[in-house]
């Protein structure tokens, strides 16, 4: 059998980021407070619906391929959500390893590979936020469109729903991440990602 995503593509190509909405309708009229937050109903891979949620000081971009703020001035800070369905065996966020990680964000298929596979990449965990959520950092080198190197720094956040990892990508220049790190952090700080109940999710279909 032949999967659909191992299709050989050329060109730019849309990122793959694993995000599937509980109702892509709903979410398209999703709007962020005043204040930043952003909230969104999901679904893991085995079908657990789950509540996310995180607060960024970026707007909020519109699109049907996934969940994404980001500065619109510069360009150079943004936070977008990640979705991977957890390898067998992994249960638990103390199973997580870097190596993991790094196949998920930054492979070739990844918000930071269409212009090819970041090198030069380091993880190490710094913070176990809450028992549900722990912070990683990360740096690494992509290309931008115009095949320059770019070197940049990450927090990522993680959080495990049914068999789903959720990850929430909060990244910058490593030019500027020195300065900007609070904010970085404080973003990466205010991701949940929470099974949900089912009986509430589809309230809003025949509303």
């Amino acid at each position: 059998m032949i999967c659909s995503h191992h299709a050989v593509s050329t060109g730019k190509t849309r990122p793959q980021t694993g995000v599937v909405f509980r109702d892509p309708e709903a979410a398209a009229e999703i709007s962020q407070s005043s204040s930043g937050d952003v909230n969104y109903e999901l679904v893991s891979p085995d079908g657990t619906p789950v509540f996310l949620s995180f607060s960024a000081p970026w707007p909020l971009l519109k699109s049907a391929a996934g969940i994404e703020a980001r500065d619109l001035s510069g360009g150079f800070e943004s936070s977008y959500v990640q979705v991977v369905e957890l390898p067998k065996g992994v249960k638990a966020l103390e199973d997580i390893k870097p190596a993991l990680l790094s196949q998920s964000i930054f492979a070739s298929t990844g918000k930071f590979g269409m212009y090819g596979a970041p090198t030069d990449i380091k993880i190490k965990k710094i913070a176990q936020q809450s028992v549900a959520t722990t912070v990683y950092q990360a740096s690494f080198t992509t290309l931008t469109p115009a095949m320059r190197e770019s070197d940049r720094k990450a927090y990522i956040s993680a959080s495990i729903v049914g068999n789903g990892l959720f990850l929430l990508v909060t990244t910058t220049t490593s030019a500027r991440f020195g300065k900007l790190e609070g904010v970085l952090r404080k973003v990466a700080d205010s991701f949940t990602a929470i099974s949900a109940p089912k009986s509430n999710l589809n309230l809003r279909k025949f509303s």
